[in-house]
């Protein structure tokens, strides 16, 4: 981190609320199409909450790894809030995923 240290972790639990915040949204989004028989764009929808949610995890590394390398990561309650907000996220698109997945199974359909 170059930047002075409260400010970038700052803008690290920015970023996470925000892709976190994304993905959540495409998530329930697609169990919205879910509940419109619209499976095709569930599973679009879920690819991107994905996407989203690797985004999160993706700035996520960066404060482990600083970590990792020996620099002192201040713990504030933005942080925590950035992470509580990335694991809810995380939780509900493998949870709406796998009910796409019973969706088609009682549809008679199989989706990898």
């Amino acid at each position: 981190m170059t930047q002075n240290d409260n400010s970038a972790i700052q803008d690290i639990a920015m970023a996470m609320i925000a892709y976190s915040g994304e993905g959540r949204t495409l998530a329930f989004n697609a169990l919205d199409a879910m509940h419109r028989d619209d499976y095709l764009e569930a599973q679009a929808l879920l690819k991107q909450s994905s996407e989203a949610l690797v985004k999160a995890h993706d700035v996520q590394t960066k404060l482990l790894v600083a970590e990792a390398n020996g620099q002192q990561v201040t713990i504030n309650i933005l942080l925590i809030h950035s992470q509580d907000h990335f694991m809810t996220s995380l939780l509900a698109n493998e949870l709406i995923a796998e009910m796409l997945k019973v969706y088609h199974k009682f549809e008679g359909m199989v989706i990898s």
